[in-house]
C-alpha cells in the first residue's frame, strides 16, 4: 500500500535567529540532504514562508536544494497561511489572501503550484473550505486526534463537501504523532519510543497511510539529551518504520476524485502540536488569558479604524498589510517555539499594531483620547494617543494596562503570567493565573509590613485596588489629562477610610501622575501607599534581567539583582538593550523600592529555556495622616531613545 509521509516546522515570524540557527543545522539541512541522498524517497514539506524568505536572506543554498529536490519530484510543498496565522480569527478576504500569497510565492521561487493545504497549529474550522476553494487547493494534510474531546476520527481518507466546496481530507496517523510529542515532553523514554515505531510496523495500513513528522517536536526532544540521537537520527528512525517494504507517494501523482469514502471534519484544534490545558475551544484562549485577549481586542480595534478610513488608499493599504503581518499565530498557542510565553511574538503583533494606528492617527489629527471596549468586558476603557506614547487606561482601578512607544512600537505593559499548569514559574509563585499585570496599580500594606514578603493576592500582604471602580473626570478640551477619584471605607490593616485622587497628564515621551491620598476617617491611619508598574523590557538573548539603576548626585548606583527591597529613593532607571530606550521613574517623595522580574521555564526547541516575562516594580510610601489630612506627591515615568556617545575621531 503506498504510504503518504511528510515533515513540517511552524515556527512563526517573530521567532530568534539563534532558533532559527538550530533548527537549520539540526533539522531543516540535515534532513534536505538526507532526501536528496535517497532518490526513492518521496516527501511531503511544510515549512513557514518566514522561514523560506529567512532561507533567502541568510541560506540561499536551502532554497536552491528545495527547488532542485521539488524538481526531480522527490518533494512536494504544501501551502498554508502566509504569516501563519489562526485564520478563524481573521476575517474572511484575510484568509483567502493569505492561502493564495503562500501559494503564488511556492509557485514563483520553487516552479509549482501546491494544492496540498496546511493550518497553522492544526486548528481547523469547515469554512476553511471555502478558504481553500478559493486559493485552488483541493487537498488537505491534517491529524486525525481530535485534541479538544481527547479522540480520533476517521484514519482512511475522505471527501468532504461543504456550501458546494469539496475537498480531500487525509487524515495523519496518530501512532507516529503521539510517540513524537511524548518524547519531547519527556513523557516516553527513548527505549519506549522507539517500541512505538516497531508497533507501526505491524498495524495493518490503510488503502493511504499517512504520517506527517514534526520536526519542532523533534527539535524539542533532541535538546533534552546532551548524549542521545540527534534530530536527524529521530527522523531517519521514523523514515526507517513508516516506508518499510512499502512505496512513498506524493500526492500530486494520486488523481483528485480518487478517494470515493465521504466524511466530514467538524471544527476544531487537532494534532497534538501545542500543549493546551482546559480549554473547550480554540476562543477560550482568549477567555482564559487576560493579556491574549487584549492583544486581540487591540487587533480588531485596529482593523475596524482601518475598514472606516477612506483619507489615503495607499496608507489604508499599508496599515491592512500591517495587521495582516501582526496576525501570526505565535501569540495564541504554546508549542515547541515557546509560543506566547516568548515575548519577541507578542511584541511583534504590538508593534504592527502601533504602527498601523499611528498612521492612522497621523492621518488624522485632532482626537488623542476615544472610548472603546478593548477587551469586550462591557466597560469602556480609555485609549490615548501622542507623538511618541501611547497608553490604554482602564477605570477599574485606574492602572494603565499598555504603554507603548510608538518609534519602536514596543509595548511596555505587554506582561504575560500564564498558567502554573504549562510552565515552571521561577518568582512571584502567588500570582493569580491568567490575569493582567497593570501598571499604576494602587496597593495599601500594613505600617510595619516584611516588604520583601510582598505577594499582591495575599490579603494579609497587601489590598489591592484594581477591582475598584475609580471615577473618571476629563474634558473635551484637554485630552492629555485624565482626573479619578475613589473613596476608600473600611480598608483593612486599621486605615478605616481613605481617599485617592490621582491626576495623569499626558506627554510626548512622559506619564505625570500627581497623588493626593486625604484621610476622610476619624482616626489616624498610618500605613504603606503603593503603585505597582509592570513593565516588560526589551532584553538580548542571553540576559536574564534589566540591569536597574538609581541617580544619586550625578553618580549611578546599580541595584542588586533579583529580588531585592531599595530605600530611600527618590527615582530609579533601566536600560532596554532592544529598543535603544532609558525608562526612568522619578517622584518629589522619597520611596521604599521592591522590584522583582517575573519568567518562566518551559520546554522549547532549544531544551528548558528561561523565558523572561517583565519585572514589577513597587514603590512604597509611607503615611501618618490624622483626620482629613493630606499627603501629596508627584510621580514621573518617561521613556526616550538612548543618548548616542560621540564618538572620537582619531588623531
Amino acid at each position: 500500500m503506498p504510504i503518504i509521509v511528510g515533515v513540517y516546522s511552524q515556527l512563526p515570524p517573530g521567532t530568534p535567529p539563534s532558533l532559527l540557527e538550530r533548527a537549520l543545522g539540526e533539522a531543516y539541512k540535515p534532513i534536505l540532504t538526507y532526501i536528496y541522498k535517497n532518490p526513492t524517497l518521496k516527501i511531503h514539506i511544510y515549512l513557514p514562508a518566514s522561514i523560506l524568505e529567512w532561507f533567502e536572506q541568510n541560506h540561499p543554498e536551502m532554497n536552491m536544494l528545495i527547488a532542485d529536490l521539488v524538481k526531480k519530484e522527490q518533494v512536494e510543498l504544501i501551502s498554508g497561511s502566509y504569516y501563519q496565522s489562526v485564520l478563524q480569527v481573521l476575517q474572511i478576504k484575510d484568509r483567502s489572501s493569505q492561502i493564495e500569497k503562500t501559494t503564488t510565492f511556492l509557485r514563483k521561487r520553487f516552479g509549482k503550484r501546491s494544492k496540498i493545504g496546511w493550518f497553522y497549529n492544526q486548528i481547523w474550522n469547515s469554512s476553511f473550505v471555502s478558504t481553500m476553494a478559493l486559493g485552488a487547493l483541493d487537498r488537505l494534510i491534517i491529524s486525525n486526534y481530535d485534541r479538544l474531546n481527547g479522540c480520533l476520527v476517521a484514519t482512511e481518507p475522505y471527501q468532504m463537501v461543504e456550501m458546494g466546496k469539496k475537498i480531500e481530507v487525509f487524515p495523519t496517523n496518530d501512532l507516529i504523532d503521539s510517540a513524537v510529542a511524548s518524547l519531547a515532553r519527556e513523557n516516553i523514554t527513548l527505549k519506549e519510543f522507539y517500541e512505538k515505531l516497531e508497533q507501526f510496523k505491524n498495524l495493518e495500513k490503510e488503502k493511504f497511510t499517512t504520517v506527517m513528522i514534526n520536526l519542532d517536536l523533534l527539535l524539542q526532544s533532541t535538546a533534552q539529551y546532551e548524549e542521545g540521537p540527534t534530530t536527524v537520527d529521530l527522523f531517519e528512525s521514523i523514515i526507517d518504520s513508516v516506508c518499510e517494504d512499502q512505496q512513498c507517494q506524493l500526492l500530486s501523482s494520486v488523481k483528485f476524485d480518487t478517494i470515493k469514502r465521504r466524511g466530514y471534519l467538524s471544527s476544531g484544534w487537532y494534532g497534538r502540536d501545542s500543549s493546551i490545558v482546559d480549554i473547550k475551544s480554540f476562543n477560550d484562549i482568549f477567555i482564559k488569558y487576560d493579556e491574549l485577549n487584549l492583544l486581540y481586542g487591540r487587533f480588531l480595534n485596529a482593523i475596524e479604524l482601518t475598514k472606516v478610513f477612506r483619507k489615503n488608499k495607499d496608507i489604508k493599504k499599508r496599515c491592512e498589510h500591517l495587521l495582516l503581518r501582526s496576525s501570526h499565530g505565535g501569540t495564541m498557542v504554546s508549542d515547541p517555539s515557546g509560543g506566547y510565553y516568548r515575548q519577541n511574538y507578542r511584541k511583534l503583533s504590538y508593534r504592527y499594531i502601533n504602527e498601523a494606528q499611528k498612521l492612522l492617527n497621523n492621518s488624522t489629527p485632532g482626537t488623542s483620547l476615544i472610548e472603546l471596549d478593548v477587551d469586550f468586558d462591557g466597560n469602556k476603557e480609555l485609549f490615548w494617543q501622542g507623538k511618541n506614547l501611547s497608553v490604554l487606561f482602564r477605570g477599574k482601578g485606574a492602572t494603565i494596562d499598555q504603554i507603548n512607544y510608538l518609534p519602536t512600537g514596543w509595548n511596555y505593559g505587554d506582561t504575560f503570567v500564564g498558567y502554573q499548569a504549562e510552565v515552571e514559574r521561577l518568582s512571584m509563585l502567588n500570582l493569580e493565573d491568567g490575569t493582567l499585570q497593570s501598571s499604576f496599580n494602587d496597593l495599601f500594606l500594613p505600617y510595619n509590613s516584611a516588604i520583601d514578603s510582598y505577594a499582591k493576592n495575599i490579603e494579609k500582604s497587601a489590598y489591592d485596588c484594581s477591582k475598584n471602580d475609580y471615577l473618571i473626570k476629563y474634558s473635551e478640551n484637554n485630552q492629555n489629562e485624565l482626573e479619578t477619584v475613589f473613596d476608600f471605607e473600611n480598608l483593612p490593616f486599621n486605615l478605616d477610610s481613605l481617599r485617592l485622587e490621582k491626576k495623569f497628564s499626558f506627554k510626548t515621551n512622559t506619564i505625570v501622575v500627581e497623588y493626593n491620598l486625604t484621610n476622610t476617617s476619624n482616626n489616624r491611619v498610618k500605613g504603606l501607599f503603593g503603585s505597582e508598574m509592570n513593565l516588560s523590557i526589551g532584553l538580548k538573548e542571553d540576559v536574564e534581567e534589566p540591569v536597574v539603576y538609581t541617580v544619586e548626585k550625578a553618580k549611578n548606583r546599580n541595584l542588586s539583582f533579583g529580588r531585592a527591597v531599595a530605600p530611600n529613593l527618590k527615582n530609579f532607571r533601566l536600560a532596554d538593550d532592544i529598543n535603544k530606550t532609558i525608562l526612568s521613574f522619578a517622584t518629589d517623595n522619597r520611596f521604599t523600592l521592591l522590584k522583582d522580574n517575573y519568567s518562566v521555564k518551559c520546554a522549547t526547541i532549544m531544551g528548558k529555556e528561561r523565558l523572561y516575562q517583565y519585572t514589577m516594580f513597587l514603590p512604597l510610601w509611607e503615611f501618618d495622616l490624622q483626620k482629613q489630612q493630606s499627603l501629596k506627591w508627584t510621580v514621573g515615568f518617561r521613556i526616550e531613545r538612548r543618548a548616542r556617545v560621540a564618538q572620537k575621531r582619531n588623531q
